[in-house]
């Protein structure tokens, strides 16, 4: 902390302009500002920027000081509206700090707050000479409620409920030896059965991978049900974020893990530095007491272990802040945790009276996270509501948005998981008390009439995982969030569309957006146009379910390559035989997809019953009974474009081959 005094660093700022902004015009030093509804302002320092605002440079020497500043600022900017006569738009306000651990988090809650201009920077002085030496921009963190709750989450598994009591003991004694302060911890429980269905789901997986077909045999079952723990009792630990400073005083604890961090600590920002820094300060010791670990996130908490695995919510056990704030309902909480404030970039619901200042613009706010890589719903929402409140000023609107932002994963869930509901909507409906007066609906629409095959397929895996498949397929690891989906969507032939419909009694009047405006329309079927696409488009559909279904499940995600693993398989004593595959199909049997592009093709018997097929190698590996003979030939394609036999060949005649 430097040892000047603020009035001292005052002046030499003055002369200094050049650290605060380039365009600004010094006006006055400790400025009077009389105000006529509270305590009498004198603004630190008071310019003028190139566009002719007024800013406002607030200096705080201190650490301690510096969390007074924001009570400043806002105490100024009134005073300069009312003294001058300004708009929120023609007031910039500075703040300027030596330090910043304390004053991140609350600067960053006032930017995001505010409609003034705010912005921030760390001073850095030379204590020796009594000088500046320049400054650094702040970055505010990414606020979006008063919470603020971490979006990176952690799984604690136990064995029993007396591990889960010690779990929750052991989360305590480490957060309190680090300053972890405001955190909740959701005690979860297994459904009846869990452990058993567990079992068999991974021998599948394992079973598949090995090239095994239909059920896996009783010893890989009973192998699998000896090595893994019946592990039927959570912790989800959600803590509230902290800043880049406060992870770093935490992590310093350890030297090692510090030095770590140091390495790569200035490669990373933003969301990106704050998860990897949130890692690693729950890491440094003392550490968590558990029997299993993962990494959890606000769409596995709703999706996997409430809605498809069903474990149950025995306790919330709230610390901190969340223990403090009586009137926070437990049903908050979860919805927070599961990404109902938008937080996600996934869900988003919310009931609000329109008229309700604070209410309108926290949503507004949450909308814009929720739809930040949507930016054709997002637009859409924003004036949707802004609409709305115009209209119906006394109303409430119901807003409820699932944008799962999943890409291509999106068409793969809609076929094998819950169907229509999977796909993306969203519905803001505006009440009059029990009655709706309008609702507005989003929904996926076919851009138009065209056909989707294997080509369009292949250019998404080009464009977007550099061919690679397996890189597609590990994006399921962070839960599938795919932040390019409204590129991928299109480029499959699917727009995120927009429709309206008015309400007065039993009539009903639908609208479109024709023109930057709402024009009447035919009565709108929700989803149809969206089923339509389905039909149209079964090939491609078949594409995405034959390549994409068999390498997810059973807890795993496989994103291995294809040909890599053919490639262990093939003898060159064979393939020096030279035997060919004579006229084989176009297509793969099982996906559809051009043969002529694949480096190996097989004619093998598939993996779930005796239909033989000529086979992509995707297809060869996922859903193969495998390489051998009596089961599959394994060809690869030679410099003349012919299928040249490399393995499965028959045993009595691979002499004479």
């Amino acid at each position: 902390m430097s040892n000047i005094k603020e009035s001292k660093l005052r002046d030499l700022l003055s002369l200094r302009m050049d650290l605060v902004g380039n365009d600004l015009t010094l006006l006055e030093i400790e400025e009077y500002i009389p105000s006529r509804i509270g305590t009498r302002s004198f603004i630190d320092l008071l310019a003028k920027d190139g566009r002719n605002r007024w800013v406002l440079i607030e200096l705080k020497r201190s650490d301690a000081a510096s969390r007074e500043a924001i009570h400043e600022i806002y105490k100024y900017v009134e005073a300069v509206k009312s003294h001058f006569g300004a708009r929120d738009d023609e007031i910039r306000a500075i703040i300027i700090s030596t330090e910043w651990k304390e004053l991140l988090v609350p600067f960053s809650r006032f930017v995001n707050d505010t409609d003034i201009s705010v912005s921030g920077r760390k001073l850095v002085v030379d204590d020796a000479t009594s000088s500046l030496i320049g400054s650094e921009e702040v970055i505010p963190l990414s606020v979006t409620s008063g919470r603020i709750l971490s979006p990176w989450h952690e799984i604690s598994l136990y064995t029993s409920k007396d591990r889960l009591t010690k779990g929750i003991k052991s989360y305590d004694k480490c957060c309190k030896a680090k300053g972890i302060l405001d955190y909740v911890m959701i005690e979860m429980q297994a459904p009846d059965g869990f452990h058993r269905a567990s079992v068999l789901a991974v021998a599948k997986s394992l079973h598949a991978i090995q090239g095994g077909q239909g059920e896996p045999p009783k010893a890989l079952i009973e192998d699998m049900a000896s090595k893994m723990d019946k592990l039927e009792h959570i912790i989800y630990f959600v803590p509230r974020i902290l800043s880049e400073d406060e992870y770093i005083d935490i992590i310093k604890i350890d030297k090692d893990v510090f030095e770590e961090v140091k390495e790569w600590r200035d490669i990373y920002e933003g969301d990106e530095l704050l998860s990897s820094l949130q890692e690693h300060a729950m890491y440094v010791e003392p550490r968590v007491d558990r029997d299993y670990f993962e990494v959890g996130y606000p769409a596995k908490f709703y999706t996997k272990l409430l809605t498809d695995e069903g474990w149950s919510i025995i306790a919330i056990h709230r610390r901190g802040a969340f223990a403090r704030n009586k009137v926070l309902a437990d049903d908050t909480i979860i919805g927070e945790i599961a990404g109902d404030a938008g937080t996600t970039g996934q869900r988003l619901k919310r009931s609000i009276q329109l008229s309700d200042k604070a209410e309108y613009a926290q949503l507004c706010k949450d909308v814009e996270q929720c739809l930040e890589n949507n930016p054709v719903w997002k637009d859409a929402v924003r004036s949707q509501l802004a609409e709305a409140r115009v209209e119906f000023p006394n109303c409430y609107v119901d807003v409820s948005i699932f944008t799962p932002t999943t890409g291509i994963f999106t068409l793969l869930f809609v076929m094998r998981e819950n169907g229509i509901l999977y796909a993306p909507s969203y519905s803001l409906t505006v009440k009059d008390g029990n009655d709706i007066k309008r609702i507005y609906l989003g929904e996926l629409f076919p851009e138009d009439d065209s056909v989707m095959g294997p080509s369009d397929f292949s250019t998404v895996i080009s464009k977007y995982y550099s061919g690679d498949l397996g890189q597609l397929v590990m994006y399921m690891n962070s839960g599938g969030y795919e932040s390019r989906d409204i590129d991928i969507l299109e480029d499959v032939g699917l727009i995120y569309g927009t429709y309206r419909c008015d309400i007065d009694g039993d009539d009903r009047t639908f609208f479109r957006v024709k023109n930057g405006r709402w024009r009447p329309d035919d009565q709108v079927i929700p989803f149809e146009g969206f089923k339509t696409y389905l039909l149209r488009n079964e090939r491609l559909l078949r594409i995405i379910h034959a390549k994409l279904s068999p390498r997810i499940g059973g807890g795993i995600c496989d994103g291995s390559s294809a040909v890599g693993q053919l490639k262990e398989v093939v003898d060159e004593a064979i393939a020096n035989a030279g035997k060919e595959y004579i006229s084989p199909p176009i297509d793969c049997d099982i996906c559809t997809m051009p043969l002529s592009e694949e480096l190996f093709i097989s004619d093998g018997r598939l993996r779930e019953n005796t239909v033989w097929a000529t086979m992509c190698a995707d297809c060869t590996v996922y859903h193969g009974a495998g390489i051998g003979w009596d089961m599959g030939q394994l060809y690869r394609k030679s410099p003349a474009g012919t299928w040249i036999l490399v393995a499965g060949s028959n045993p009595a005649t691979e002499g004479d081959e």
